[in-house]
């Protein structure tokens, strides 16, 4: 009888960590990435953005060099990457939405404007943004 009770032990315990870990597996504490929605976020999450933001450039063969994005900086500046006629400026978060202010360099004309982008969620090492019905998928370059 206590041989019973101790093996019927031994598999509840098995079976709880068992439990917990596909528990922690399924809501990403193991994973790579813990995604933030971006329903709430505010300037105070700004930590979340800071750094270098990649896409692939549309259109353009598949490989490292062919990317295009922008640098979210700490002091609320910004950059671009690999984009020469559009030149970020600065960046802020106000009611869930990204709000990148460019000048754009284009055709010997200039102007500044200000993009605003939804932020579905953010993680560790991806972006999720949308503006109108497209989607913006950027991946954190070290």
């Amino acid at each position: 009888m206590k041989k019973l009770l101790l093996i019927c032990l031994g598999s509840l315990i098995f079976i709880i960590i068992f439990i917990l870990l596909v528990g922690m597996y399924k809501f990403n504490v193991l994973q790579d990435d813990i995604y933030f929605s971006g329903k709430v976020m505010t300037m105070e999450d700004k930590d979340l953005f800071i750094g270098n933001w990649v896409e692939p450039i549309p259109g353009a063969p598949k490989s490292t060099d062919n990317i295009q994005g922008f640098t979210l900086k700490l002091d609320g500046s910004a950059s671009s990457i690999n984009m020469a006629t559009l030149v970020y400026q600065s960046w802020m978060i106000y009611d869930g939405k990204l709000i990148l202010t460019a000048k754009s360099i284009g055709n010997g004309n200039s102007s500044i404007s200000k993009d605003e982008y939804k932020i579905d969620s953010v993680g560790k090492n991806q972006l999720y943004l949308k503006q109108g019905k497209t989607s913006y998928i950027y991946r954190r370059k070290k």
